[in-house]
């Protein structure tokens, strides 16, 4: 093990649990080590599910103490995490409220009752990305709705970043890359769009927006007693810009994958086409450490084998995981086809029940054995992925040449061979802990040890090993898709 006496953390905050690494730049390769993993559950209360921000807060300060043994001096750290969510503060900068969870929003009808009262198109003019019933907007408009006097006191709304951030520093500031996940952001004019905040009523209560990898301040004093002297990046700080951040491969021509509960497909373009085909195809538009945009569809990822696994009540590690691909590489192919973005896949109490009625209504096939219902999930995401590069390619007239996956969920490298399988591409995939090493390379470049984004991918390219996966059955995969299309 390789001791840095140096350190920059990276905490991501995913869904389901959180991970703190430690990395530097050391002969002339990016050195990274895990300094801290913890589980983040969301809590249920009356039937809303809420995050426990302040069990989060507690795991972050807990970690920063775990870096600091051995004598090693933290220079910064950055904070990412998923979209949308966000948490109020009054006036005197108390907070409000435990953050909600967005999948609560999939029980509600707001985003229609928005689309009613602005129109689809109008509101797609003025905030070009994708239609999410969780998109920061509709959660706004929930607590006008379910609970107003939240709304009223409010005197600053701080995403799940930038709320972590104020309490360590006492700045608040959103990160461009963030911003962009709210639908309330204007990405041609590169602001928040006033004409949204006026037609909802939204009150000025959204904080100032800065570039990905910008120093916002150092830790207070009353923080950490014997240390207060860390620098704190707003990194790209939501999870997907940091894990995008990490694809070394050319961007002109590669269709890049986040592979982890969402497998998050998309390509990169230096300004949002406007384009109905965007709108209609309910794709997003998000922004990149380097200020570009990434335009991409939130496909269903390992969230489906994530609910497998709890539907047969085993430990979520990696011996299951190992299980589970195991029985589906046993499993006959090609049993049914699932639309794996089908809400009723997103927070059911049993998933594998769930894909089984899927199954039904979508192919009208019973699936009998759980190898089959899992075979069946990840072969649903290898089409879905498929689906959405034929879509890019034709919207943004991009010839692409690979697919680059980054992110935890390469580990399952059954799911990576069925990608290369259904879009015919050849798969990269790499570093595994891309979201991390993204998160890093914004701090680096912040604090000037990078000088620009080609000397980050530069790095990256010669700090990790990547795997390769060549298409083996393309035609298959597609005479079967072929096939599931005919009988819908």
């Amino acid at each position: 093990m390789i001791i840095l006496k140096y350190l920059h953390l990276a905490i991501d905050l995913g869904a389901s649990g959180g991970k703190v690494m430690a990395g530097n730049i050391q002969n002339d390769k990016l050195i990274l080590s895990e300094v801290n993993r913890f589980s983040n559950s969301p809590v249920e209360i009356n039937g809303i599910s809420y995050w426990n921000i302040l069990n989060l807060y507690n795991h972050i300060i807990e970690s920063i103490q775990i870096a600091q043994k051995n004598d090693q001096k933290i220079l910064s750290l950055g904070i990412d995490s998923w979209g949308v969510d966000f948490g109020l503060l009054n006036e005197n900068g108390y907070l409000i409220n435990n953050p909600v969870h967005y999948r609560n929003m999939f029980k509600t009808n707001i985003m229609q009752e928005a689309i009613k009262k602005a129109g689809k198109k109008w509101i797609y003019e003025h905030s070009p990305t994708q239609f999410q019933p969780f998109n920061t907007l509709y959660q706004i408009l929930a607590y006008q709705k379910y609970a107003p006097d939240f709304v009223r006191i409010s005197k600053d709304l701080l995403m799940i970043p930038s709320l972590l951030n104020y309490f360590l520093t006492g700045e608040k500031a959103i990160d461009f890359t963030m911003a962009t996940t709210t639908q309330i952001y204007n990405h041609r004019k590169r602001k928040w769009d006033e004409e949204i905040m006026k037609k909802f009523d939204i009150p000025d209560i959204l904080p100032e927006i800065v570039p990905a990898g910008t120093n916002i301040g150092k830790i207070k004093k009353d923080v950490l007693n014997n240390n207060s002297n860390i620098d704190v990046i707003l990194p790209a700080s939501h999870d997907t810009g940091s894990a995008y951040a990490a694809i070394a491969s050319d961007p002109s021509d590669t269709l890049f994958i986040s592979l982890g509960t969402w497998c998050l497909t998309g390509a990169i373009v230096k300004e949002v086409p406007f384009n109905e085909e965007l709108m209609e195809n309910n794709l997003a538009a998000e922004g990149c450490l380097d200020g570009s945009f990434r335009i991409l569809a939130n496909v269903t990822g390992m969230w489906l084998i994530q609910g497998i696994i709890k539907s047969l009540n085993l430990p979520d590690n990696g011996d299951t995981y190992q299980k589970i691909t195991d029985m589906a590489q046993n499993a006959k192919p090609f049993s049914s086809y699932i639309n794996v973005d089908d809400p009723s896949l997103q927070n059911p109490q049993d998933m594998i029940q769930a894909i089984i009625q899927q199954s039904i209504k979508d192919n009208d096939t019973v699936l009998n054995e759980t190898s089959q219902v899992i075979r069946t999930a990840l072969e649903g995401i290898a089409f879905k992925v498929n689906e959405v590069k034929e879509k890019l390619s034709k919207i943004l007239k991009i010839d692409f040449k690979r697919v680059h996956a980054v992110g935890g969920g390469t580990r399952n490298k059954l799911l990576c061979q069925f990608i290369a399988d259904a879009t015919g591409l050849t798969v990269l995939t790499g570093p595994i802990e891309g979201t991390a090493v993204g998160n890093l390379v914004s701090q680096l470049y912040a604090l000037k040890f990078l000088k620009n984004f080609e000397e980050a991918r530069d790095l990256i390219k010669r700090s990790f090993d990547f795997q390769i996966f060549e298409p083996k059955e393309y035609d298959v995969w597609k005479e079967a898709f072929a096939s599931f299309q005919k009988k819908k």
